[in-house]
């Protein structure tokens, strides 16, 4: 619905604990995370329901997000973040509770209301950094003139 993308039903996932990417800066994560997922090898559901299963006791938050899509294949990234990362007092508040699912996907900062774009944007190349670059100029333009 938001891009332009032909985006295949053939899904394949990968996993990922929130804290391999962690960065103080989001520019600074989303390109440990991109390098990082880029090597990860590619599961089915079945081998992602038995990881999620065996780790749900821990699981805090569960996040879907689409890491890369093409014709022939989507590949989904699950993220999850742990109730053992958090501080005790919280993590005894949390323990009990069942995780929370998400599925989210990511917005380039260039892109404009109610218009489409790349879903793979997040991977880089050619056509993110010309829009980028585009962006950059009208919000210096807009800036200049008023």
């Amino acid at each position: 619905m938001n891009c332009w993308n032909k985006i295949s039903p053939d899904f394949v996932f990968i996993v990922s604990d929130f804290n391999e990417f962690e960065r103080p800066k989001f520019f600074e994560q989303r390109k440990a995370r991109n390098k990082i997922n880029k090597h990860k090898d590619v599961l089915g559901l079945d081998s992602v329901i038995e990881i999620l299963t065996n780790e749900y006791h821990d699981l805090y938050d569960i996040t879907l997000y689409i890491f890369k899509a093409g014709r022939k294949e989507t590949v989904i990234e699950i993220q999850y973040y742990r109730k053992s990362n958090f501080e005790p007092d919280y993590f005894a508040i949390v323990k009990k509770e069942p995780p929370m699912f998400h599925s989210k996907i990511s917005l380039p900062n260039y892109v404009v209301k109610g218009r489409k774009f790349d879903v793979n944007w997040e991977l880089g190349g050619i056509r993110d950094s010309w829009n980028y670059f585009l962006h950059q100029i009208k919000h210096k333009i807009n800036t200049f003139c008023g």
